[in-house]
């Protein structure tokens, strides 16, 4: 606006002693020819600008992917921590119950944790401050007949294979909970699957297939409980013979794929 043949950026008001009102002028910075410097309240503002910024811009960058492979001592377990050690970003964290060597991988960090110790599962889980995947290989296996099987081994079966997989998903649930992914996987079999364990002649049967049938409960009830919740994605898997399609899978997990009981090529399988 113009005002008495002046352009001023602001026409403003205020209150003298007398309750009268009085307009005064804010010229515009090059009025005088020069630039007036910045007043005490317009660098705080600048400096409260830029630093807002600053968090918004670090708080959009997600930091480094972890995943946690339990049971990598060996077998599939190993080959998916080195797989996914080869990836370009993220961190691997693998737990084995002594000393295994992972070819000086810069991105595989190894933690001891027995699973049939709830000491130290508990110090394996302090040691973890942040998680978005969980995966749980562990387990014991042999073909028997369950009228074979004794209580105490049967007892083994569930103690390993169901109820040590638990203690680890209530352990880690804290570093889980600190990232935003929230995966859980449980390494499963088919012989999981009441469907496919019907008049099955092949596979491991007897007290293996049981304690997979209570493993893929585990990981529908670990749904139930955490999914809607918390925003958990929660997957029993059939690795089938190498760590490649387990991983596959893995990459593509979304939230709405949760309680889906998952072959390794990516099908899916009756409970």
């Amino acid at each position: 606006m113009e005002v008495f043949g002046l352009k001023s950026q602001s026409l403003r008001y205020k209150m003298d002693g007398l309750g009268s009102v009085q307009m005064y002028l804010t010229p515009p910075p090059d009025y005088f020819g020069f630039a007036l410097p910045p007043t005490p309240q317009q660098q705080q503002h600048h400096q409260l600008t830029q630093a807002t910024t600053a968090m918004s811009s670090s708080s959009t960058t997600p930091p480094p992917r972890t995943t946690l492979v339990v049971g990598a001592s060996r077998g599939i377990g190993m080959e998916l921590a080195q797989q996914l050690a080869q990836q370009a970003s993220g961190q691997v964290i693998a737990s084995v119950r002594s000393a295994v060597d992972f070819g000086g991988s810069p991105n595989i960090r190894a933690i001891t944790l027995d699973q049939s110790s709830a000491k130290s599962i508990r110090e394996a889980a302090g040691s973890v401050a942040a998680l978005d995947t969980l995966i749980v290989n562990a387990a014991i296996g042999d073909d028997e007949l369950l009228l074979d099987t004794s209580e105490e081994r049967l007892a083994e079966y569930m103690d390993v294979n169901v109820t040590g997989v638990l203690r680890i998903v209530k352990a880690f649930l804290p570093a889980l909970k600190a990232r935003r992914t929230r995966q859980i996987v449980l390494v499963s079999s088919t012989s999981g699957s009441i469907t496919r364990q019907v008049n099955a002649k092949s596979g491991l049967r007897g007290p293996y297939a049981v304690s997979k049938a209570a493993l893929n409960m585990v990981a529908v009830q670990l749904h139930n409980e955490l999914h809607e919740s918390y925003g958990f994605t929660v997957v029993p898997i059939h690795p089938g013979w190498s760590a490649a399609g387990i991983l596959k899978v893995v990459e593509k997990l979304k939230p709405q794929n949760s309680a889906t009981f998952y072959n390794y090529d990516g099908t899916t399988l009756p409970w």
